[in-house]
């Protein structure tokens, strides 16, 4: 199904990635496709001289967003459950660093969909540090470390009461 031009624009306003499938035949995209590493995460130049990092957001409102590298598969659930009820559920929404330039948004925008705080599990990609970005341990480490957890709740507590 192709969309309109209108059409993608809105959705490319939206965050929201259209696939576009491209044609060609098989044995020319094998010789033709570099061997290459792909990035764990790309940043795109914000023409302020600086590379920004970008960020898939789930849907919802609240001012922290819990952000990690990987996509959300539901291994450390309860965990996110102690995070949300420490910060307030509501509060919470869920986000992933983005793997395309077009994808997402841009780190130094979330303020403008209402992000005030940014809690990220893990390292950061380059360019995502701002005023309000907390990095925690990735939630493998917080779900088998005591300590790292209790470095993470003091790091929320000060944030959360401050």
């Amino acid at each position: 199904m192709m969309r309109s031009a209108a059409s993608r624009e809105r959705l490319a306003a939206l965050g929201i990635d259209v696939w576009i499938r491209r044609e060609r035949d098989r044995a020319s995209a094998d010789a033709a496709a570099p061997v290459l590493e792909t990035p764990a995460v790309e940043v795109t130049d914000s023409g302020a001289g600086g590379a920004v990092a970008r960020v898939r957001m789930a849907s919802g409102d609240g001012d922290w967003l819990l952000v990690q590298g990987s996509p959300w598969d539901g291994r450390h659930d309860v965990l996110l459950g102690d995070i949300q009820a420490t910060i307030g559920s509501a509060r919470c929404r869920f986000g992933q660093w983005a793997h395309s330039d077009s994808a997402g948004v841009p780190v130094d925008e979330l303020d403008s969909r209402g992000v005030l705080h940014v809690l990220a599990f893990g390292d950061p990609p380059p360019g995502a540090m701002k005023q309000g970005v907390l990095v925690a341990p990735e939630l493998s480490v917080l779900s088998t470390s005591a300590e790292a957890r209790r470095r993470l709740w003091r790091k929320l507590a000060g944030e959360i009461a401050g």
